[in-house]
């Protein structure tokens, strides 16, 4: 591992704001508020060929937009990194965030019995199972990790810590554009091992934003 040695200071959060520190969960409107999440899977892909493969050059576009959704997928990790930190922390403010979400859990846990608002993405904007269009179906998530998103964050840092996965979307982001690939360092298997979490946390993600579309306003601190 890289990053053998961490110190405090690489867990403290360095691209959130303070809106975002507040309220953790404001980093995924703000994510899929940049793109939608078809574009998201398809740029980690995207972004993973021109890792594996030698020859894959990209374009001046393709690297500028890989450069901001870098930051983006860096700002969501944060957060994410915030999120898990308020089961764990005792300090005031994070206990009563905490607090606010366990009184209000509909907010985030689906309920398959009443009315889905998130339209445009589900069946006759009620189905939470079926989605509209083919490219919005999930790919990566088991049974219980739709029906409880929150715990493939958990999953996230049972095997990474923030440090790990911030050296790694670095090192992800220098070998797609110099003229090596990820199996002349740490490997394609490294690689592709990180890219499935990177794809199931967005995934999860995605339905924690499509379940609260019409909430995100009244959950700003």
């Amino acid at each position: 591992m890289p990053f053998a040695n961490p110190t405090p200071y690489d867990y403290f959060p360095r691209r959130l704001h303070p809106q975002e520190i507040g309220n953790p969960f404001n980093v995924i409107n703000l994510f899929f508020g940049w793109e939608n999440f078809p574009a998201w899977r398809e740029h980690l892909d995207e972004w993973k060929e021109a890792a594996i493969r030698p020859s894959y050059r990209m374009n001046n576009e393709q690297t500028l937009r890989t450069f901001i959704r870098y930051e983006f997928i860096e700002i969501l990790i944060e957060g994410i990194f915030m999120i898990c930190r308020l089961d764990k922390s005792y300090w005031m403010p994070d206990s009563t965030l905490k607090h606010s979400y366990v009184i209000h859990d509909n907010f985030f846990i689906p309920n398959e019995n009443e009315f889905n608002k998130a339209i445009g993405y589900f069946n006759n904007c009620h189905n939470p199972k079926i989605f509209d269009r083919e490219e919005y179906n999930l790919v990566y998530l088991d049974k219980e990790e739709r029906n409880n998103p929150a715990k493939v964050f958990y999953k996230l840092w049972e095997t990474y810590n923030l440090p790990h996965v911030r050296d790694a979307l670095y090192w992800w982001l220098v070998v797609s554009m110099d003229y090596t690939c990820a199996d002349d360092s740490r490997g394609d298997d490294y690689l592709n091992e990180f890219h499935g979490y990177l794809q199931r946390v967005i995934e999860a993600a995605h339905l924690i934003y499509i379940w609260n579309m019409d909430k995100w306003p009244r959950l700003y601190p």
